[in-house]
């Protein structure tokens, strides 16, 4: 990439980087990915997340996850933003088995899941009737000393009431 008078850095590729991976421009994105590394601007955790979510939106999760190995690599840390767009996609792709490896990489990083991951496998558990595996993520939360919100609430009422375990809401 190249512009007027003035020389193109990290941050401004990784701006247009998020920019083209939110619009769905994954290609566009990978080329300048490719560019930052010929030109040898170093990679941060930012180019990578951004690229991450690119890949998740177009449905590569297999892409995705080798660009967090590909991060581990580089000793680029990981953010729990970034462990949760493959936990979201994961969950929204209904590979549940993949969404709770990512929480175990995550806890293997020395991160916890945060409100985002449990809100997330619960209501992917509930919306296909795994009601009692969103019960445990429940309870997880409330055992990792995190106070479930009103969302929390709401998505385990409506898992309860869908499933006809009235009692248990």
């Amino acid at each position: 990439m190249k512009c007027a008078n003035f020389v193109v850095n990290r941050p401004m590729y990784s701006t247009i980087i998020d920019s083209l991976c939110k619009k769905k421009l994954v290609a566009d994105a990978c080329n300048l990915y490719y560019e930052m590394i010929v030109k040898k601007i170093s990679l941060n955790v930012i180019t990578f997340t951004s690229l991450m979510y690119g890949f998740c939106a177009i449905g590569h999760l297999n892409e995705a996850i080798a660009l967090l190995n590909h991060m581990k690599m580089k000793n680029i840390n990981q953010t729990i933003y970034t462990f949760n767009i493959l936990v979201d996609v994961a969950c929204t792709e209904g590979k549940m088995k993949e969404a709770k490896i990512v929480i175990a990489a995550m806890v293997k990083e020395g991160m916890k899941p945060d409100v985002v991951s449990y809100i997330t496998l619960m209501n992917r558990y509930c919306l296909i009737n795994e009601v009692k595996q969103a019960k445990y993520v429940f309870n997880a939360v409330v055992q990792d000393g995190i106070t479930p919100g009103v969302h929390s609430y709401m998505i385990m009422i409506d898992g309860f009431c869908k499933k006809k375990m009235i009692d248990e809401s």
